[in-house]
């Protein structure tokens, strides 16, 4: 009996850490103002701390926001159960985040994206995501036609 209770207690331990997202649809107006920050760019290092990563990322492109330097830190957690996200040196990402201090962070509940390793159904989300941040933000309208 004891290693039944051990075995429940085991998998609601699971389940009540584990990353939990809603489902956010195709893009639009409202999901864009929820951000301070909407950038493409490519990973330059990845620090991972006990709870917290910190992630260089040089921008390529900025659809939203305000940057000083073409460089930004990126916070999210370290822990795959915290919604963190795991990027690799090299990779290409289309990042959702807000500012936090003076730093971004992001998770997997936004909209962010890795472009390098990317599933074909991913493919679609990203191409349509670009299409309207393409129409709705005025700056490097050019540079998405790179990634289409």
């Amino acid at each position: 009996m004891k290693l039944i209770w051990t075995f429940i207690f085991l998998l609601t331990f699971n389940i009540g850490f584990s990353c939990t997202c809603e489902s956010l649809g195709k893009i639009d107006k409202k999901q864009f103002n929820q951000y301070d920050l909407i950038a493409t760019g490519k990973i330059l290092s990845v620090d991972f701390g006990e709870f917290t990563q910190k992630i260089e990322v040089g921008i390529h492109s900025v659809f939203k926001g305000r940057i000083k330097k073409m460089t930004i830190v990126l916070s999210t957690s370290s822990q795959s159960g915290m919604c963190g996200i795991f990027p690799k040196t090299g990779e290409k990402w289309l990042i959702y985040s807000n500012r936090n201090g003076y730093e971004f962070s992001t998770d997997l509940c936004t909209r962010t994206q890795n472009m390098t390793r990317v599933s074909e159904k991913n493919k679609g989300i990203i191409k349509r995501d670009l299409n309207f941040l393409k129409k709705n933000s005025n700056r490097n309208k050019n540079y998405c036609q790179q990634w289409l």
